[in-house]
């Protein structure tokens, strides 16, 4: 069936021919496709074929020579199991004539040259898939561009009144509207709602306004703040650009509406090319695009030209609160708007706010919260600032909420962490409260908008405050829940011992026992001796007295006598009467210590040089032992830690290179110094007894 199959496929299609191929021979696609290649087929050329006899004897000659391989020979066991292939692990070894290391190069070279194949491949399609976005983009803009171009255009004929009853309902003629279609549209005929003229309007037109008052361009991003924001009248916001060919027809029509409303609404326009953060914050994605804003609020808005009369007389109605938007909107424009409205709000807040009353809110927040700190402590001044963030956070989050903008000093979490600390309110005021009878603090009073850039000013102010001290307050906070346990702890076990009935019993136990600082606890051992006795001792006595209180009675007459002290590295003989005058805390004895004594060994007439020169030859000796163990040949920086194959070149180890290589020898003389000294010492204290000195030496 696969013979049959590769058969009825011809050299024109070379993928198809390989499939089948393959399943003919069991060989892998990836080899029949190397046959392919080495039969002469390059690819490309218009007409070419595959040779498909010349493919088969080339297989023909791949089996031949994989069979001289067995798959069960321990060769092919071996690289089987390292995840090679077992059919190109045969055909590998009869590459290598049964070489299992150059089998298996071959194979990771295989491997290697199928995976930047991979690669290639995959990177030809992505910029092949990008390719076709791009045109994909292209005809997109197209389409819309002649759609655009398309679209009805309008204009606004004397006495046109946004608000009037729409002409089928008034049964008026379309004409009367004022509002005329181009491009073969006619009235409104449709039957529409009407609604009711705006109070104060005495049923007729009202009269023109200048188009100066009415009509607004934005040159400033701060602007957006006074004439959007706080507008006292609803805004048509117009985005538009220079380039825009239903721009050039929209704009004018709405600066007719505005005019001929006489202030009921504003129109305010804005170009995208010079604003474009402020449109990327609308998420404006067409030209023209109009917004409706009421009290601050994204209400409603449409993209292109009014699809009629009746639509674009709709959309005002529900702008200027003389009816509702026709459709309705739905639950998710709803949403919409009220995301753009935030995102407007915080663009305008940012815009309008300087940068020097930025840098001047930011240090004295920063000021307050270091007060704060010293006032109550770090881990109750992060609860306090933690607590005034989650304020300021609900008016960002929300700024339309009456609620937010309002902070009860009496209530009890506020009272306990924000009003009874002067720093706290003073954080509030500086983002803009304003403190109001009643114990309350309030937030743009008899506004319908906020200005959200102090108040994202002053939050991203305890974020950097907090994260900085983070360390602190974390320590203080532990410390803090520490001092809670034991306080329970101890309340606990006051409890406990009241049930109990023995709490004096218990506060007798727990009185600590006073320690008396001058108290010196000595251990005595005398040399020779195993046994260990303990003198308690001032620290303010001399060290004759230890020697008077040793065990046993004072040394006799004219003996001699040395306390050696290891841990302190004190040796001192009786006849140092200089040093057996110090006292005890003089000697570092204190507040314990153990010596070794040993009595007799000496004369009372070598008390001179013999008793300095012997004091310390004992460990003098030792020090110098130990450094002529290290001492050894004199040693350079090239046999302590730097090699190089090439000493010539050690320069260019260093330091990044460019550096000059010096033998330098870095023996210690100051040890060989030391070293000669006891040296001298060592023979000194041979003068006074050796014997004595090699005791000494034993029990320093």
């Amino acid at each position: 069936a696969a013979a049959s199959a590769s058969a009825s496929v011809d050299g024109s299609d070379p993928l198809a021919l390989a499939d089948a191929l393959s399943a003919e021979y069991s060989i892998p696609r990836q080899v029949v496709l190397a046959s392919i290649g080495a039969s002469g087929y390059i690819g490309g050329n218009e007409g070419e074929t595959v040779d498909v006899d010349a493919v088969r004897i080339i297989l023909e000659g791949e089996r031949m020579l994989t069979g001289t391989v067995d798959e069960y020979s321990e060769e092919a066991k071996l690289l089987a199991s390292e995840g090679h292939d077992p059919y190109l692990t045969r055909r590998a070894l009869a590459f290598a004539d049964m070489n299992v290391d150059d089998a298996r190069a071959i194979l990771i070279a295989d491997e290697e040259d199928e995976e930047e194949e991979r690669r290639e491949r995959t990177e030809y399609e992505a910029k092949v898939e990008e390719e076709r976005r791009r045109i994909k983009a292209e005809e997109d803009r197209k389409s819309k561009e002649k759609a655009e171009s398309e679209m009805k255009t309008v204009n606004v004929a004397a006495g046109f009144d946004p608000t009037a009853p729409s002409p089928a309902a008034a049964g008026g003629a379309a004409a009367a509207a004022g509002l005329q279609g181009l491009m073969g549209s006619g009235a409104g005929g449709g039957a529409g709602k009407s609604a009711a003229a705006p109070k104060g309007g005495g049923g007729g037109a009202p009269k023109p306004a200048k188009k100066e008052d009415v009509v607004f361009e934005i040159t400033e991003e701060d602007q957006i703040q006074s004439l959007v924001i706080e507008s006292p009248v609803p805004v048509l916001l117009d985005v538009y650009a220079d380039w825009c060919g239903p721009c050039k027809m929209l704009t004018p029509a709405l600066e007719q509406m505005a005019t001929k409303a006489g202030g009921m609404f504003r129109l305010v326009k804005l170009n995208t090319d010079e604003h474009r953060s402020i449109s990327q914050s609308l998420e404006v994605q067409a030209l023209p695009t109009v917004f409706g804003v009421r009290d601050g609020k994204v209400v409603n808005s449409f993209q292109g030209m009014p699809r009629d009369e009746e639509a674009l007389r709709n959309f005002m109605m529900g702008l200027l609160g003389a009816g509702s938007f026709d459709p309705p909107l739905t639950d998710a424009e709803v949403k919409k708007h009220a995301s753009l409205s935030i995102k407007l709000l915080k663009v305008a807040g940012a815009s309008s706010f300087p940068f020097s009353a930025r840098e001047r809110l930011q240090g004295r927040t920063k000021s307050l919260l270091d007060d704060l700190a010293e006032e109550r402590g770090m881990a109750d001044a992060e609860e306090s600032a933690a607590t005034v963030r989650s304020l300021l956070s609900n008016v960002i989050r929300d700024p339309f909420e009456a609620k937010f903008r309002r902070v009860n000093l009496e209530n009890k979490v506020i009272q306990a962490r924000v009003a009874a600390f002067p720093s706290c309110v003073s954080v509030l005021k500086s983002a803009g409260f304003v403190e109001k009878g009643g114990g309350a603090l309030v937030l743009a009073e008899g506004k319908k908008a906020v200005n959200l850039a102090p108040l994202v000013v002053a939050r991203d102010c305890i974020d950097k405050w907090i994260d900085r001290n983070r360390y602190n307050i974390a320590k203080a906070a532990r410390k803090k829940r520490d001092e809670a346990e034991r306080v329970k702890l101890a309340e606990e076990t006051a409890r406990l011992h009241a049930e109990a009935g023995e709490g004096d019993e218990y506060d007798t136990e727990d009185e600590s026992e006073e320690v008396d600082p001058d108290a010196c606890a000595i251990k005595v051992r005398m040399e020779g001796k195993k046994r260990v006795h303990e003198l308690m001792m001032r620290a303010d006595d001399p060290l004759s007295k230890l020697v008077e209180s040793l065990p046993g009675g004072a040394a006799g007459e004219g003996e001699e006598v040395r306390v050696t002290c290891a841990a302190k590295r004190l040796i001192v003989k009786s006849t140092d009467e200089g040093a057996m005058a110090k006292s005890l805390r003089d000697h570092g004895l204190t507040p314990a210590a153990a010596v070794v004594v040993k009595i007799g060994g000496g004369a009372p007439s070598a008390a001179g040089g013999a008793a300095e020169g012997g004091s310390s030859s004992g460990l003098a000796e030792r020090a110098a032992a130990r450094k002529n163990r290290r001492k050894g040949s004199e040693a350079t920086m090239q046999s302590v830690g730097i090699y190089s194959k090439d000493d010539n070149a050690k320069g260019e180890l260093i330091d990044g290179g460019g550096g000059v290589w010096y033998e330098q020898d870095v023996t210690d003389d100051e040890e060989e110094g030391e070293g000669e000294q006891a040296e001298e010492e060592r023979e000194s204290g041979d003068e006074d007894g050796g014997s004595d000195d090699d005791s000494e030496s034993e029990e320093a």
